[in-house]
């Protein structure tokens, strides 16, 4: 399937129902609204660029993830944002990934 564009057509973008197209980009509809470098850096300096959780102080080479406190990918309020460390922010990536698929919100519901 082809994705139209605002304006026409765009034929480099294709959408599939089973997923990216192979090579292709993975498009996640629950990702759709980035962290725009502002609330990136509003995050971070509430956090006094350390970890919310462990307190490692971020540099190059322990670079800061961002987690959504009430879960909504799309709520990007940088009250909602929680700067975690890559060790600190595993967990979290591992439940969202749990969360996902087709069973994944029957898995939610019954825990």
């Amino acid at each position: 399937m082809i994705a139209r564009h605002k304006f026409g057509l765009d034929p480099t973008l294709r959408v599939s129902i089973f997923g990216a197209p192979s090579g292709g980009p993975s498009f996640d509809k629950k990702k759709y609204e980035h962290l725009t470098l502002a609330i990136r850096q509003t995050a971070l300096e509430r956090a006094r660029n350390r970890c919310q959780k462990c307190g490692v102080k971020f540099s190059p080479s322990v670079q800061p993830q961002f987690e959504h406190i009430n879960r909504s990918l799309k709520d990007n309020r940088p009250i909602n944002l929680r700067a975690l460390c890559p060790e600190c922010f595993k967990p979290v990536e591992e439940k969202e990934k749990k969360s996902k698929g087709m069973f994944g919100n029957i898995r939610n519901m019954f825990g």
